[in-house]
């Protein structure tokens, strides 16, 4: 036999092998595959929005279909025989909308400008057996939530209102899932008849971790900046819209975070309002701590379905003081559950202090001597009972023998809980305890 000819079999017998592996992109000699949407599992129509574009997944998890469907098209896919998986995603438009890879290398649908979006995105995912013609019926579900921004009797003169949304995800992976990487998404403002207002932009939102809405407006001269935290995550499906100014009346914001049961997904959720009353929330800043009842640290703001009363377990901390500002408002000062307790050199104290977190809370600090003094006045007395109660709940417990001392004014001085008050200078070779504490202001959801 030739060598030609071998070369020519070999070539047909290679080629004709690898033919039935071939996926089609809707055209072809594959099987077809029709793809439907519904509003939910009962199978109520769908408002259809475009563009929709469909990836499909090899059983090893490769991209082998890349096809974008417009109003008007046959929502159709010839595939080879084999398992799938179909991804579609509903409005998925160019504008808005990019495919790149994640920090992980998978491909993810992210958004083109700022982690936000002018148009929302639904998607939805299965996995097949195709071994004949197949009908697909979806219900896709929203992977964004969105924000809308509303400030009125913001004073004159300012340049620039902006909004960041932290965290979002960066991303939506193709197969389904949020990316893992996280940012900020910055929302822009405009001003309009007399308010500084946003369009509606759409975000990936980060529905298990608290959420931190951060107001910047920039009058030229100077930046005022606001922070906001919501004790609750935001939700996809949710629409959210942040109000408020430079008013005084205490602000509140809505609940209905949930979405109406499983397949309710075709529509939006009731708009939540959250106000933001920006007069109230500029950070409070004193002079010499511990010698007047001036803080000397920003007070943060946490949006709460309930506010707790002093002298109880809330979550890893303890109340210590909760004082009522309204009906709907308190300044809450919380002790963590945990202390350390070693030598300290310069500055370490308030390093630790600094990158310490629990329940995703930061910013902690020490007791100031106002403080230390009225933790001392309070309990000393009673500091079985305190810690009794700790104990009881999973808390380190207060400690007094053998001349144990806490810092207080950011780790310079120490002070006993047991005998006389006195405030010592901290040395640099004595075991101390440190006990983080934080003071926030807590408003209820409405």
């Amino acid at each position: 036999m030739k060598v030609s000819s071998l070369i020519y079999i070999l070539l047909t017998l290679l080629l004709s092998s690898c033919s039935k592996y071939t996926i089609e992109d809707g055209s072809g000699n594959g099987m077809d595959v029709h793809i439907k949407f519904q509003k939910n599992a009962a199978g109520e129509a769908f408002d259809m929005e475009y563009p929709v574009r469909v990836f499909c997944t090899d059983a090893a998890g490769k991209n082998v279909v890349d096809k974008t469907f417009i109003q008007g098209d046959e929502m159709k896919l010839s595939l080879a025989e084999g398992e799938y998986g179909i991804n579609a995603f509903v409005g998925m438009d160019e504008g808005c909308y990019m495919l790149k890879n994640g920090i992980d290398g998978k491909q993810i649908v992210a958004m083109k400008s700022n982690s936000m979006s002018d148009k929302p995105l639904r998607a939805a995912h299965t996995t097949l057996q195709i071994d004949k013609q197949t009908d697909v019926n979806m219900v896709p579900a929203y992977v964004v939530a969105s924000a809308e921004v509303e400030f009125s009797n913001i004073p004159s003169g300012v340049k620039s209102v902006s909004v960041s949304v932290s965290p979002v995800y960066s991303g939506y992976n193709i197969s389904g899932g949020y990316a893992d990487e996280i940012q900020n998404g910055m929302i822009q403002c405009y001003e309009k008849d007399g308010k500084w207002i946003s369009d509606q932009k759409y975000f990936f939102p980060v529905e298990k971790r608290k959420t931190t809405v951060s107001v910047s407006i920039d009058s030229g001269d100077r930046v005022d900046n606001y922070s906001y935290t919501m004790i609750n995550g935001l939700k996809p499906g949710q629409p959210y819209k942040f109000t408020g100014g430079y008013e005084s009346d205490g602000g509140d914001s809505g609940n209905g975070l949930n979405m109406d049961g499983e397949f309710q997904i075709s529509g939006w959720n009731m708009e939540e309002e959250i106000v933001l009353d920006l007069e109230d929330e500029t950070p409070v800043v004193g002079g010499e701590g511990g010698d007047e009842d001036t803080p000397n640290y920003e007070i943060e703001t946490f949006l709460v379905d309930v506010i707790p009363n002093a002298g109880v377990i809330w979550g890893p901390f303890y109340v210590w003081k909760a004082e009522e500002q309204s009906a709907d408002e308190a300044i809450v000062t919380i002790i963590s559950k945990e202390q350390y307790y070693q030598t300290f050199e310069e500055g370490e104290a308030l390093m630790i202090l600094n990158d310490y977190e629990i329940d995703e809370i930061t910013g902690w600090r020490t007791f100031t001597k106002v403080e230390a003094e009225e933790f001392y006045k309070e309990f000393s007395s009673e500091l079985d009972d305190l810690n009794a109660y700790l104990e009881k709940n999973g808390h380190s417990t207060f400690y007094v023998e053998g001349e144990k001392r806490y810092l207080c004014e950011n780790g310079e001085y120490t002070f006993r809980l047991e005998g006389a008050l006195r405030f010592s200078k901290a040395g640099l070779k004595t075991k101390y305890y440190l006990r983080p504490i934080k003071t926030i202001r807590l408003k209820l959801k409405k």
